[in-house]
């Protein structure tokens, strides 16, 4: 997000760190990153010099977020950024309407802020390989969520329409973000008629599931100052067919991420795999809805968020229907 919960303190953060971690936090820095309107970032600095990493959530409202990556980090998959315990062993802590939790800073930028090189490329195959082939144990499998192949904005895209098709508006961003809506309307329609049609003839082909991390554009693979890539923001976890994943480098969701060139190494890293094309087209369309969904939930059904992030969410809105963009893609998909 772009700004900090308007009701959080700095020195509540202080408080939990001490008691939760044993963390003496001496700075505690707002980094205005990520697209989540549930959650806000932060650099922590201790009081000998460590830096850490805190995301502030709302909730945790999938635990697998946390456990996995711990799981595939305490088994030798070195690139997975996994969330620090506290004194007691688990993996967050809370304070009053928040959910706090920490993990080591890499000092580095996204691979969507710094580009990637050929062999970064192959790394980031060849480690998505890696997270696909374990084994997940039975209780942890019991814990995930698993595909449904339903887009799961479907009814957020229902419910803005018939919000902006009832009424005017005459606050800013939201005048400006109903206007759009209703001169791509047709479109926005038909993306989501298509993301449920595909969904079902998906379903009905019984793909295998693996382990996926389900939000792997490179806006979430951080490239560390040492050249090393490492896999952040496990939110989405989910088992699924492992098209989820390699959607995000096959094709990708924006021409802005992903060349031909990347695609290649990409696929030099991660090996032989028989990738599905309706299954790549389902989660480009699903991935447009759920984009559409949370930028106009940001703007029209957020008031808690600041104006700020409603232009934020507005621009964002805007862009997926540019030429080279999710939407666009989507239909390129020839579905």
């Amino acid at each position: 997000m772009r700004e900090p919960p308007a009701n959080l303190a700095n020195e509540a953060l202080q408080i939990s760190l001490r008691d939760a971690y044993a963390l003496a936090a001496t700075e505690i820095a707002f980094l205005p990153l990520g697209h989540d309107s549930s959650a806000w970032v932060y650099r922590v600095r201790a009081v000998d010099d460590r830096l850490f990493f805190l995301k502030v959530r709302l909730s945790v409202t999938n635990e697998p977020s946390l456990l996995v990556p711990r799981f595939l980090h305490d088994r030798g998959v070195d690139q997975i950024v996994a969330p620090l315990p506290t004194t007691t062993g688990a993996l967050w802590t809370g304070i009053p309407g928040y959910a706090l939790i920490l993990y080591p800073f890499v000092e580095g930028a996204t691979g969507m802020e710094r580009g990637m090189s050929s062999q970064q490329w192959r790394d980031y195959g060849a480690t998505l390989r890696r997270i696909h082939d374990v084994a997940v144990t039975p209780e942890l499998a019991g814990l995930m969520r698993r595909e449904a192949f339903v887009p799961g904005w479907a009814a957020m895209v229902r419910r803005l329409d018939a919000h902006i098709a009832a009424r005017t508006f005459d606050n800013r961003a939201e005048h400006a973000l109903a206007t759009f809506w209703q001169e791509h309307r047709g479109e926005i329609s038909t993306v989501l008629a298509r993301a449920e049609g595909l969904g079902r003839r998906f379903a009905g082909k019984a793909p295998p599931f693996v382990l996926c991390h389900a939000d792997i554009h490179t806006g979430n693979v951080m490239v560390g100052d040492d050249g090393q890539i490492r896999i952040v923001d496990w939110d989405e976890a989910i088992l699924a067919p492992p098209e989820r994943d390699l959607m995000f480098a096959v094709g990708g969701i924006s021409s802005a991420l992903v060349g031909p060139d990347d695609e290649a190494h990409f696929l030099e890293g991660y090996g032989p795999a028989a990738i599905d094309p309706l299954a790549l087209a389902y989660y480009r369309y699903t991935w447009a809805v759920g984009d559409i969904g949370a930028y106009g939930e940001e703007v029209l059904f957020r008031p808690d968020l600041g104006p700020i992030t409603a232009q934020a969410a507005v621009a964002g809105f805007m862009g997926l229907f540019k030429p080279g963009e999710i939407v666009a893609l989507a239909f390129a998909s020839g579905e």
